[in-house]
């Protein structure tokens, strides 16, 4: 085998690896995400509900003054009856009283429907805290644990790239700027092995002359199909004169 190939094997056992790691760094990176799911839609929820429950408590303070103001009215108007001297003037300061009381009613039974509605919204709020509570404990818990294993794929990253650019140095500037664009090109995947006849990479059949010429060949082949260095897997029988 010619050293470049034998340099270039090594060189693509690297590429698979760093694949590989990236590829289980993404998921963890992808499972830590999914753990917040559904997170920032919840504290949407809790900030809507605290928002229903200050406009409700603003208004019942407001109907309260309403309350105040119709009570003061009332007593005015039955001290007023007392001092009534005519059937006309007891029927306005009566009307006026009852009008009072009515608006009253109406008050008091509005602060009633919202303080109704705001035990069920507590209630909704409570929930959905306790919701959030669950997600961050849980995802605080596994994130503690994916974080590690976050950073030794980082160091394993950076530890196979400089080991990457050494083997890559070694190579002709031509043979390296092929090998990269093969690397772009096919997935991550430049050099395959050649195995029954057929190129592993593309999985294509092999003319038989040019599979047969691998056993001795003294330079770089590539695959006819798919382009991708090629060279003759080791388990392949020697063949006969």
């Amino acid at each position: 085998m010619l050293p470049q190939v034998e340099e270039l094997i090594k060189l693509q056992a690297i590429d698979n690896e760093i694949l590989e790691i990236k590829t289980l760094r993404a998921r963890l990176q992808t499972e830590e995400r999914d753990l917040f799911a559904g997170l920032d839609e919840l504290q949407s929820e809790v900030a809507r509900l605290q928002a229903e429950l200050g406009d409700a408590g603003k208004v019942i303070q407001d109907l309260q003054v309403v309350l105040a103001d119709g009570q003061e009215k009332i007593v005015k108007a039955e001290k007023r009856l007392l001092e009534v001297h005519t059937v006309k003037e007891q029927n306005a300061v009566t009307k006026e009283r009852e009008t009072a009381k009515q608006a009253n009613r109406e008050a008091q039974e509005r602060i009633r429907e919202l303080e109704n509605g705001n035990v069920q919204l507590q209630a909704e709020k409570t929930e959905k805290e306790q919701a959030i509570a669950e997600i961050q404990e849980r995802a605080g818990a596994r994130s503690a644990e994916i974080a590690p294993q976050i950073a030794q794929f980082d160091q394993q990253l950076e530890e196979k790239q400089q080991s990457r650019a050494v083997l890559l140095d070694k190579l002709p500037a031509p043979l390296r700027r092929r090998y990269e664009q093969l690397i772009e090109l096919r997935n991550g995947s430049a050099v395959v092995a050649a195995r029954a006849c057929a190129c592993t990479g593309c999985h294509m059949r092999l003319p038989p002359q040019f599979f047969n010429s691998l056993y001795h060949s003294t330079e770089l082949n590539s695959c006819p199909h798919c382009n991708r260095i090629l060279y003759l897997d080791a388990s392949e029988p020697a063949k006969k004169s």
